[in-house]
C-alpha cells in the first residue's frame, strides 16, 4: 500500500472538515481558496506547516485543477521529473510547444524567475498562493514575460490588490498576465484542442 504524504493527509483533513469529499477534481479546485485558507488557520497557526511540505500541498491543489482542465479531453499531464524541476512542475504537451506549470508558495521572490526555460518557444504558467502584491509590479511582470512566462495564476484577493498598471499587462497573445485562479481550469481546457494538445497561442 503506497503511503500517504503528510501533505495529502492535511489536504483531505481540510476537504473532510468542509465536506468537499464527494466532490469532483473541478469543484474540489473551484474551493482552492477555502481549503488554503483552512490550511493556514486551523492548521498552520497552531502547528506550523513546513515549508517542503507547503510547496507538495501547493502542487497537489494545483494538479486538482488541471485534471479538471482536461477532463473529457484526450489531453494528459504530466509531472516533470525531479532532475528537470527547476523547469516547473507539470507540463502538458502542446502544438508547437509542450506546456510548463510552474508551482510557487506564499512568496514569489526569485523563485518563480527561476523557473521557466526562459524562452517563449516553450512557454510557462505560474501558479502560486502568492499573498504579497507588491511582488508583481509591472516592472516586474515584464520580467517574467522575459522569461518566457504567458500567465500567472494568483489568489483573487492579491490580484484584486494589484496596481492598475500591473493588472492592464499583456501577454506575447495580448491577454491578461495576470489572471485569478478561479480561470486557471477554463483558460488551459479552452486552449486544449481535439487531438487533445495545447495551443500555447490561445493562453
Amino acid at each position: 500500500m503506497a503511503r500517504t504524504t503528510l501533505a495529502t493527509q492535511l489536504i483531505e483533513r481540510a476537504i473532510a472538515a468542509l465536506n468537499y469529499q464527494t466532490l469532483t477534481a473541478a469543484d474540489t479546485y473551484a474551493h482552492v481558496g477555502d481549503i488554503l485558507n483552512y490550511l493556514n488557520t486551523e492548521v498552520h497557526a497552531t502547528s506550523p506547516i513546513a515549508v517542503g511540505t507547503t510547496g507538495t500541498i501547493l502542487e497537489q491543489l494545483c494538479k486538482f485543477g488541471l485534471d479538471a482542465a482536461v477532463t473529457d479531453t484526450p489531453a494528459t499531464v504530466h509531472r516533470i521529473p525531479r532532475q528537470w524541476k527547476w523547469v516547473g512542475d507539470f507540463s502538458i504537451p502542446g502544438d508547437p510547444f509542450n506546456l510548463v506549470i510552474s508551482v510557487k508558495s506564499f512568496k514569489a521572490r526569485e523563485r518563480v524567475l527561476a523557473s521557466g526555460s526562459g524562452s517563449v518557444l516553450s512557454p510557462t504558467v505560474g501558479w502560486g498562493a502568492f499573498n504579497d502584491p507588491e511582488e508583481f509590479t509591472a516592472s516586474r511582470i515584464i520580467s517574467y514575460a522575459y522569461r518566457g512566462f504567458v500567465s500567472i495564476y494568483m489568489p483573487e484577493r492579491t490580484r484584486d490588490s494589484l496596481a492598475p498598471d500591473a493588472l492592464a499587462f499583456r501577454n506575447i497573445n495580448g491577454r491578461p498576465f495576470i489572471r485569478p485562479h478561479r480561470d486557471f481550469v477554463p483558460d488551459i481546457h479552452s486552449a486544449i484542442n481535439d487531438n487533445g494538445r495545447v495551443n500555447p497561442g490561445l493562453l
